[in-house]
Protein backbone atom coordinates (compact mmCIF):
# COMPACT_ATOMS: atom_id res chain seq x y z
CA UNK A 1 0.00 0.00 0.00
CA UNK A 2 1.98 2.96 -1.15
CA UNK A 3 -0.68 5.67 -0.10
CA UNK A 4 -2.25 4.99 3.23
CA UNK A 5 -5.74 5.50 3.92
CA UNK A 6 -8.96 4.81 3.55
CA UNK A 7 -12.47 6.40 1.66
CA UNK A 8 -10.13 8.37 0.06
CA UNK A 9 -8.74 9.19 -4.01
CA UNK A 10 -5.05 9.75 -4.57
CA UNK A 11 -3.93 11.84 -7.40
CA UNK A 12 -0.70 10.23 -8.98
CA UNK A 13 1.90 11.81 -11.56
CA UNK A 14 5.25 9.99 -12.48
CA UNK A 15 8.85 11.40 -13.83
CA UNK A 16 10.62 8.51 -16.13
CA UNK A 17 13.74 9.64 -14.61
CA UNK A 18 15.80 7.80 -17.56
CA UNK A 19 14.54 10.11 -20.11
CA UNK A 20 16.15 13.00 -18.12
CA UNK A 21 20.00 14.42 -17.87
CA UNK A 22 21.49 14.09 -14.70
CA UNK A 23 23.55 16.90 -15.03
CA UNK A 24 20.71 18.79 -16.01
CA UNK A 25 18.99 20.62 -12.71
CA UNK A 26 16.94 22.56 -14.68
CA UNK A 27 15.41 19.90 -16.49
CA UNK A 28 14.79 17.84 -13.54
CA UNK A 29 13.60 21.20 -11.75
CA UNK A 30 10.60 21.34 -14.69
CA UNK A 31 9.78 17.24 -14.71
CA UNK A 32 8.80 17.34 -11.08
CA UNK A 33 7.69 20.52 -11.91
CA UNK A 34 4.85 19.68 -14.67
CA UNK A 35 4.20 16.32 -11.97
CA UNK A 36 3.39 18.22 -9.38
CA UNK A 37 1.01 20.56 -11.06
CA UNK A 38 -0.82 17.19 -12.84
CA UNK A 39 -1.59 16.20 -9.39
CA UNK A 40 -1.97 19.77 -7.68
CA UNK A 41 -5.11 20.66 -10.68
CA UNK A 42 -7.11 17.31 -9.84
CA UNK A 43 -7.52 18.89 -6.54
CA UNK A 44 -10.48 21.58 -8.17
CA UNK A 45 -12.46 17.91 -8.54
CA UNK A 46 -15.24 17.62 -6.50
CA UNK A 47 -16.79 14.25 -5.87
CA UNK A 48 -20.40 12.91 -6.28
CA UNK A 49 -20.23 10.65 -3.61
CA UNK A 50 -19.94 12.38 -0.04
CA UNK A 51 -17.55 10.47 1.42
CA UNK A 52 -14.92 10.89 -0.99
CA UNK A 53 -15.79 14.52 -1.35
CA UNK A 54 -15.86 14.47 3.08
CA UNK A 55 -11.99 12.62 2.70
CA UNK A 56 -10.75 15.29 0.18
CA UNK A 57 -11.56 18.31 2.33
CA UNK A 58 -9.79 16.15 5.44
CA UNK A 59 -7.20 15.20 4.04
CA UNK A 60 -6.20 15.88 -0.02
CA UNK A 61 -3.98 13.47 -0.91
CA UNK A 62 -1.34 13.77 -3.87
CA UNK A 63 1.64 11.59 -4.63
CA UNK A 64 4.26 12.66 -7.39
CA UNK A 65 6.38 9.22 -8.05
CA UNK A 66 9.49 8.32 -10.54
CA UNK A 67 11.04 5.51 -12.57
CA UNK A 68 13.75 4.48 -13.78
CA UNK A 69 15.95 5.92 -10.75
CA UNK A 70 18.53 3.43 -11.17
CA UNK A 71 19.16 4.13 -14.51
CA UNK A 72 19.39 7.75 -13.56
CA UNK A 73 22.15 6.61 -11.13
CA UNK A 74 24.25 4.82 -13.72
CA UNK A 75 24.51 7.66 -15.69
CA UNK A 76 24.93 9.89 -13.01
CA UNK A 77 27.69 8.35 -11.02
CA UNK A 78 28.93 5.84 -14.25
CA UNK A 79 29.90 2.19 -13.60
CA UNK A 80 31.87 3.10 -10.41
CA UNK A 81 28.63 3.06 -8.78
CA UNK A 82 27.25 -0.14 -10.33
CA UNK A 83 30.27 -1.89 -8.96
CA UNK A 84 29.76 -0.41 -5.46
CA UNK A 85 26.16 -2.19 -5.39
CA UNK A 86 27.80 -5.60 -6.25
CA UNK A 87 29.82 -4.95 -3.44
CA UNK A 88 27.04 -3.91 -1.62
CA UNK A 89 26.90 -0.67 -0.87
CA UNK A 90 29.42 -0.60 1.79
CA UNK A 91 29.53 2.79 3.88
CA UNK A 92 33.68 3.57 2.73
CA UNK A 93 34.76 6.96 1.27
CA UNK A 94 33.33 6.26 -1.96
CA UNK A 95 29.85 4.91 -0.28
CA UNK A 96 29.49 7.85 1.84
CA UNK A 97 30.44 9.96 -1.39
CA UNK A 98 28.09 8.20 -3.64
CA UNK A 99 25.12 8.37 -1.07
CA UNK A 100 25.16 12.18 0.09
CA UNK A 101 25.00 12.38 -4.04
CA UNK A 102 22.26 10.38 -3.98
CA UNK A 103 20.05 12.08 -0.79
CA UNK A 104 21.10 15.20 -2.77
CA UNK A 105 19.40 14.14 -5.70
CA UNK A 106 15.99 12.80 -4.09
CA UNK A 107 16.04 15.93 -1.49
CA UNK A 108 15.91 18.42 -4.59
CA UNK A 109 13.06 16.86 -6.48
CA UNK A 110 11.15 16.66 -3.21
CA UNK A 111 11.83 19.83 -2.26
CA UNK A 112 10.31 21.12 -6.09
CA UNK A 113 7.46 18.87 -5.86
CA UNK A 114 6.30 20.39 -2.27
CA UNK A 115 7.53 24.14 -2.81
CA UNK A 116 4.76 24.02 -6.61
CA UNK A 117 1.92 21.85 -4.97
CA UNK A 118 1.52 24.51 -1.90
CA UNK A 119 2.49 27.05 -3.78
CA UNK A 120 -0.70 26.53 -6.41
CA UNK A 121 -2.82 25.39 -3.28
CA UNK A 122 -2.18 29.01 -1.88
CA UNK A 123 -3.12 30.56 -5.03
CA UNK A 124 -5.95 28.56 -5.87
CA UNK A 125 -7.01 28.78 -1.93
CA UNK A 126 -7.20 25.04 -1.63
CA UNK A 127 -5.74 22.99 1.60
CA UNK A 128 -2.40 21.71 1.41
CA UNK A 129 -1.27 18.49 0.97
CA UNK A 130 0.65 17.33 4.16
CA UNK A 131 2.78 14.96 2.28
CA UNK A 132 3.30 14.65 -2.04
CA UNK A 133 5.91 12.54 -2.61
CA UNK A 134 5.44 8.93 -3.02
CA UNK A 135 7.06 5.72 -5.54
CA UNK A 136 4.30 4.09 -7.02
CA UNK A 137 4.09 0.41 -8.61
CA UNK A 138 5.97 0.95 -11.64
CA UNK A 139 5.93 -2.18 -14.09
CA UNK A 140 4.05 -1.59 -17.31
CA UNK A 141 4.54 2.08 -17.74
CA UNK A 142 8.47 1.28 -16.90
CA UNK A 143 8.13 -0.63 -20.25
CA UNK A 144 6.77 2.28 -22.58
CA UNK A 145 10.17 4.50 -22.06
CA UNK A 146 12.69 1.27 -21.48
CA UNK A 147 12.63 2.32 -17.74
CA UNK A 148 13.55 0.06 -14.69
CA UNK A 149 10.64 -0.11 -13.05
CA UNK A 150 10.47 2.69 -10.24
CA UNK A 151 13.63 2.53 -7.71
CA UNK A 152 14.48 -0.90 -8.41
CA UNK A 153 17.45 -2.53 -10.57
CA UNK A 154 16.65 -4.02 -13.68
CA UNK A 155 16.09 -7.69 -14.27
CA UNK A 156 19.39 -7.42 -16.30
CA UNK A 157 21.47 -5.62 -18.56
CA UNK A 158 19.30 -7.67 -21.64
CA UNK A 159 16.43 -9.54 -21.18
CA UNK A 160 13.52 -10.72 -23.05
CA UNK A 161 9.98 -9.29 -21.90
CA UNK A 162 7.55 -11.59 -22.26
CA UNK A 163 3.71 -9.53 -22.52
CA UNK A 164 0.32 -11.39 -22.20
CA UNK A 165 -2.37 -11.03 -24.88
CA UNK A 166 -5.71 -12.58 -25.68
CA UNK A 167 -4.87 -14.54 -29.03
CA UNK A 168 -5.77 -12.35 -32.01
CA UNK A 169 -5.87 -9.25 -30.02
CA UNK A 170 -5.27 -6.39 -31.70
CA UNK A 171 -2.22 -4.71 -29.92
CA UNK A 172 -0.71 -8.57 -30.34
CA UNK A 173 -1.16 -8.50 -34.10
CA UNK A 174 0.56 -5.00 -34.46
CA UNK A 175 3.37 -6.28 -32.75
CA UNK A 176 3.71 -9.18 -34.69
CA UNK A 177 3.52 -6.76 -37.95
CA UNK A 178 6.38 -4.86 -36.21
CA UNK A 179 8.61 -7.93 -35.88
CA UNK A 180 8.48 -9.50 -32.41
CA UNK A 181 8.09 -13.09 -32.21
CA UNK A 182 4.98 -14.54 -30.60
CA UNK A 183 4.27 -18.13 -28.69
CA UNK A 184 1.82 -19.58 -26.62
CA UNK A 185 1.29 -18.31 -23.46
CA UNK A 186 1.90 -20.60 -20.19
CA UNK A 187 -1.74 -21.53 -19.87
CA UNK A 188 -1.75 -23.12 -22.75
CA UNK A 189 -1.37 -26.58 -22.89
CA UNK A 190 -2.23 -30.02 -24.88
CA UNK A 191 -3.81 -33.02 -23.78
CA UNK A 192 -1.06 -34.55 -22.23
CA UNK A 193 -0.15 -31.17 -20.08
CA UNK A 194 2.72 -29.68 -22.06
CA UNK A 195 2.86 -26.34 -23.28
CA UNK A 196 1.94 -25.78 -26.87
CA UNK A 197 4.20 -24.34 -29.22
CA UNK A 198 2.52 -23.31 -32.25
CA UNK A 199 0.96 -20.31 -31.05
CA UNK A 200 -2.02 -20.43 -34.22
CA UNK A 201 -3.06 -24.08 -32.56
CA UNK A 202 -7.12 -24.42 -32.07
CA UNK A 203 -6.27 -25.15 -28.56
CA UNK A 204 -4.15 -22.01 -28.42
CA UNK A 205 -6.08 -19.20 -26.75
CA UNK A 206 -3.63 -16.56 -25.50
CA UNK A 207 -0.39 -15.42 -26.60
CA UNK A 208 3.19 -14.22 -25.39
CA UNK A 209 4.63 -11.13 -27.28
CA UNK A 210 8.43 -11.35 -26.96
CA UNK A 211 10.53 -8.36 -26.99
CA UNK A 212 13.72 -8.28 -26.55
CA UNK A 213 15.10 -5.22 -24.23
CA UNK A 214 18.31 -3.59 -23.21
CA UNK A 215 18.81 -1.06 -20.68
CA UNK A 216 20.25 2.60 -21.99
CA UNK A 217 23.28 2.33 -20.26
CA UNK A 218 23.96 -1.93 -20.98
CA UNK A 219 27.05 -0.75 -23.53
CA UNK A 220 28.74 1.22 -20.73
CA UNK A 221 32.68 -0.33 -20.59
CA UNK A 222 32.53 -2.56 -17.17
CA UNK A 223 28.82 -2.33 -17.45
CA UNK A 224 28.12 -6.00 -18.59
CA UNK A 225 30.99 -8.02 -16.41
CA UNK A 226 28.55 -7.01 -13.12
CA UNK A 227 25.37 -9.34 -12.68
CA UNK A 228 22.58 -7.59 -11.49
CA UNK A 229 20.68 -10.75 -10.22
CA UNK A 230 23.60 -10.92 -7.87
CA UNK A 231 22.59 -7.83 -5.79
CA UNK A 232 21.93 -9.72 -2.42
CA UNK A 233 18.43 -8.50 -0.44
CA UNK A 234 19.84 -6.13 2.24
CA UNK A 235 21.79 -4.10 -0.60
CA UNK A 236 18.24 -3.89 -2.52
CA UNK A 237 16.93 -2.61 1.03
CA UNK A 238 19.20 -0.02 1.64
CA UNK A 239 19.27 2.15 -2.01
CA UNK A 240 15.06 1.65 -0.77
CA UNK A 241 15.73 2.99 2.18
CA UNK A 242 17.85 6.19 0.93
CA UNK A 243 14.40 6.75 -1.58
CA UNK A 244 12.19 6.45 1.71
CA UNK A 245 14.55 8.45 3.83
CA UNK A 246 15.16 11.61 1.42
CA UNK A 247 12.24 11.50 -1.28
CA UNK A 248 9.23 9.75 0.02
CA UNK A 249 6.73 11.45 2.46
CA UNK A 250 3.79 8.87 1.52
CA UNK A 251 5.03 4.96 1.01
CA UNK A 252 7.73 3.99 -1.14
CA UNK A 253 6.07 0.63 -3.49
CA UNK A 254 9.25 -2.17 -3.41
CA UNK A 255 9.97 -5.56 -4.09
CA UNK A 256 13.03 -6.74 -2.70
CA UNK A 257 14.32 -10.07 -4.70
CA UNK A 258 16.10 -12.71 -1.99
CA UNK A 259 17.05 -16.25 -2.01
CA UNK A 260 17.50 -18.47 1.20
CA UNK A 261 20.75 -17.00 2.24
CA UNK A 262 19.25 -13.53 2.40
CA UNK A 263 16.27 -14.35 5.09
CA UNK A 264 18.44 -14.08 8.13
CA UNK A 265 20.43 -11.09 7.33
CA UNK A 266 17.15 -9.22 5.59
CA UNK A 267 15.17 -10.17 8.93
CA UNK A 268 17.69 -8.59 11.16
CA UNK A 269 18.01 -5.65 8.98
CA UNK A 270 14.37 -4.92 8.98
CA UNK A 271 13.89 -5.55 12.52
CA UNK A 272 16.91 -3.15 13.20
CA UNK A 273 14.72 -0.51 11.08
CA UNK A 274 11.84 -0.83 13.07
CA UNK A 275 13.62 -1.19 16.33
CA UNK A 276 14.92 2.46 15.84
CA UNK A 277 12.09 4.01 14.31
CA UNK A 278 13.99 4.82 10.80
CA UNK A 279 10.34 5.11 9.45
CA UNK A 280 10.16 1.71 7.87
CA UNK A 281 6.92 0.74 6.51
CA UNK A 282 6.66 -1.99 3.80
CA UNK A 283 7.95 -3.96 1.59
CA UNK A 284 6.95 -7.42 -0.58
CA UNK A 285 9.46 -10.10 -0.39
CA UNK A 286 10.28 -11.73 -3.46
CA UNK A 287 12.13 -15.36 -4.26
CA UNK A 288 14.76 -14.85 -7.13
CA UNK A 289 13.77 -17.56 -9.67
CA UNK A 290 17.16 -18.93 -10.55
CA UNK A 291 16.18 -22.38 -12.41
CA UNK A 292 14.65 -21.19 -15.56
CA UNK A 293 13.70 -24.86 -16.45
CA UNK A 294 11.21 -24.46 -13.40
CA UNK A 295 9.55 -21.80 -14.53
CA UNK A 296 9.21 -21.76 -18.63
CA UNK A 297 8.23 -18.43 -20.65
CA UNK A 298 9.04 -16.17 -17.66
CA UNK A 299 8.02 -12.55 -17.78
CA UNK A 300 11.71 -11.92 -18.08
CA UNK A 301 14.32 -13.61 -18.99
CA UNK A 302 17.70 -12.55 -18.50
CA UNK A 303 19.65 -12.72 -21.77
CA UNK A 304 23.29 -12.24 -23.16
CA UNK A 305 24.72 -9.38 -25.52
CA UNK A 306 25.40 -12.27 -27.95
CA UNK A 307 21.45 -13.70 -27.96
CA UNK A 308 20.25 -10.03 -27.81
CA UNK A 309 22.03 -9.37 -30.84
CA UNK A 310 20.48 -12.27 -32.44
CA UNK A 311 17.05 -11.68 -31.58
CA UNK A 312 17.07 -8.07 -32.61
CA UNK A 313 18.21 -9.23 -35.90
CA UNK A 314 15.15 -11.28 -36.35
CA UNK A 315 13.17 -8.40 -34.88
CA UNK A 316 14.38 -6.90 -38.03
CA UNK A 317 14.33 -9.87 -40.52
CA UNK A 318 10.55 -10.35 -39.86
CA UNK A 319 9.39 -6.96 -39.68
CA UNK A 320 6.67 -5.66 -42.19
CA UNK A 321 6.26 -2.57 -41.27
CA UNK A 322 8.34 0.39 -39.58
CA UNK A 323 5.27 2.55 -38.33
CA UNK A 324 3.76 0.61 -35.53
CA UNK A 325 1.17 3.05 -35.10
CA UNK A 326 0.02 2.11 -38.54
CA UNK A 327 -0.28 -1.44 -38.01
CA UNK A 328 -2.34 -1.07 -34.70
CA UNK A 329 -5.05 0.91 -36.62
CA UNK A 330 -5.32 -2.10 -39.26
CA UNK A 331 -6.43 -4.08 -36.87
CA UNK A 332 -7.91 -1.95 -34.37
CA UNK A 333 -11.93 -0.74 -34.89
CA UNK A 334 -11.61 1.93 -32.29
CA UNK A 335 -12.49 0.16 -29.50
CA UNK A 336 -9.98 -2.55 -27.85
CA UNK A 337 -10.93 -4.60 -24.89
CA UNK A 338 -8.70 -5.11 -22.00
CA UNK A 339 -8.06 -8.95 -21.15
CA UNK A 340 -5.09 -10.73 -19.91
CA UNK A 341 -4.23 -14.09 -17.96
CA UNK A 342 -3.55 -13.01 -14.34
CA UNK A 343 -3.30 -10.06 -12.39
CA UNK A 344 0.68 -9.46 -12.51
CA UNK A 345 1.53 -10.11 -16.27
CA UNK A 346 -1.02 -8.81 -18.30
CA UNK A 347 -2.31 -5.94 -20.30
CA UNK A 348 -4.98 -5.70 -17.36
CA UNK A 349 -5.58 -6.10 -13.99
CA UNK A 350 -7.94 -8.93 -13.50
CA UNK A 351 -8.28 -9.43 -9.57
CA UNK A 352 -11.57 -9.34 -8.79
CA UNK A 353 -13.34 -5.90 -8.95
Amino acid sequence: MEIIGSNFHCNLAEVHLNLIDPHNYKEQEEAFTAGALSVAALLHHKFIEPRYQYSRELDPIVGVSFTGLFDFFVHAFGVDWLQWWAQGRPETSQGLSFKRQEEEYLSFWKGVVHRVVWDYCDRHNLKHPNRCTTVQPSGTKSLLTGASPGWHPPKAQRFIRRITFGKNDPVALACIEYGYNVIPSQSDKDENGNLLDNPYSELCSEWLIEIPVEVSWANLPGASEIDISKFDACTQFDFYHQVFKHYATHNVSATIEMREADVEPLGKRIYQAIKDDEGYISAALLARFDDHQSFPRLPFEPVSKENYDKLVKEVLQRRQTDDFETALTSYDSGILTEAGPSGCDSDKCLFPE
